[in-house]
């Protein structure tokens, strides 16, 4: 019985130990394939790195060619404006815009051709720096014109404001200079003298004048001596005013209105026109038949050219 227990035991030991070994034996199996898996995500994790940086650094390269494009851009749209802006001085200026206006053209569908592509590549890059290079320089120079056109205008439009104010100055002293030679020339009739002329013809010079003893009045002055006065025809208009301030001028025996310097009108009795000389003239007129004498004080009064040259008086009694 001792000794079937044993064998029992014993059995059981061997069994125990085979256990062990296969135990060991999957252990063993389990930690390679965990080795092996562990290797197999760290190789793809730095292979799945790898490829972010590529991504990261392709991303960049794209945003930075991108930002570099925007960049170029906003420059080149910039200069268009400059360009632009020139055009429209010139044309203040009277200037042609010919190749101005092509430029502009061409360097607008540039702008559209880059803002579509959105890359540059070396060459492109290359062609691109040296066409923004000319236009700088042909935008440094059409400003420097600009700038010599608008001062050399400057100097141009105050030489002819100079010149306008000087023209003014002038004009306004020929204008003044005119108006004193003409006041200048304004004749002056002197000694005016009222002879009553009766019935019989003879002529009759007194202070006062009886009224039924008048039956004309002749009325002479003479001409003071006037070197700025033209020498031409010359018309004398006078003027009888009576004691109530009337003026005889009867169409019938000579008489109307003239126009004076100031634009007013006065009627006058009789006219007389003789050819100026400046010669001392007598400029005599003779009042027909026709008016009444009543008694008061009468004026006379001479007008030339615009211009009363003379006055004088006389009682009727």
């Amino acid at each position: 019985m001792q000794g079937i227990i044993n064998l029992v035991f014993l059995k059981m030991e061997e069994t125990k130990s085979k256990s062990n070994n296969g135990l060991k034996v999957f252990l063993g199996i389990s930690l390679a394939v965990n080795v092996i898996l562990l290797i197999l995500v760290f190789s793809l994790n730095s292979k799945n790195s790898e490829k972010e940086e590529q991504i990261s650094n392709l991303t960049a390269a794209v945003d930075s060619s991108h930002n570099e494009v925007s960049a170029k851009v906003q420059e080149l749209q910039q200069m268009k404006g400059d360009l632009e802006r020139i055009q429209a001085e010139r044309e203040r200026l009277g200037l042609s815009n010919d190749s101005l206006s092509g430029k502009v053209q061409e360097l607008d569908k540039y702008i559209g051709k880059l803002k579509k592509n959105a890359k540059l590549d070396k060459e492109e890059r290359a062609k691109m720096e040296q066409m923004m290079a000319e236009l700088r320089e042909e935008i440094t120079k059409k400003d420097q014109e600009i700038s010599v056109l608008k001062s050399a205008n400057d100097s141009l439009a105050g030489n002819l404001n100079a010149a306008n104010t000087e023209k003014q100055k002038l004009g306004d002293s020929l204008s003044n200079t005119s108006k004193e030679l003409k006041l200048a020339s304004v004749l002056k009739a002197q000694g005016i003298v009222v002879a009553a002329i009766k019935e019989n013809g003879k002529e009759v010079i007194e202070k006062e004048y009886k009224h039924n003893k008048i039956d004309r009045l002749k009325i002479s002055f003479s001409l003071a001596d006037n070197k700025a006065a033209k020498r031409n025809d010359k018309t004398f208009y006078v003027s009888l005013v009576t004691p109530s301030a009337n003026v005889f001028s009867d169409p019938n025996n000579g008489g109307g209105t003239t126009t004076l310097a100031d634009g007013s009108e006065v009627a006058y009795t009789l006219s007389q026109t003789i050819a100026y000389d400046n010669s001392g003239q007598i400029v005599s007129v003779t009042m027909l038949k026709g008016f009444n004498y009543t008694p008061g004080t009468y004026t006379i009064n001479v007008y030339c050219e615009g211009y009363q040259i003379g006055t004088g008086k006389f009682i009727v009694k």
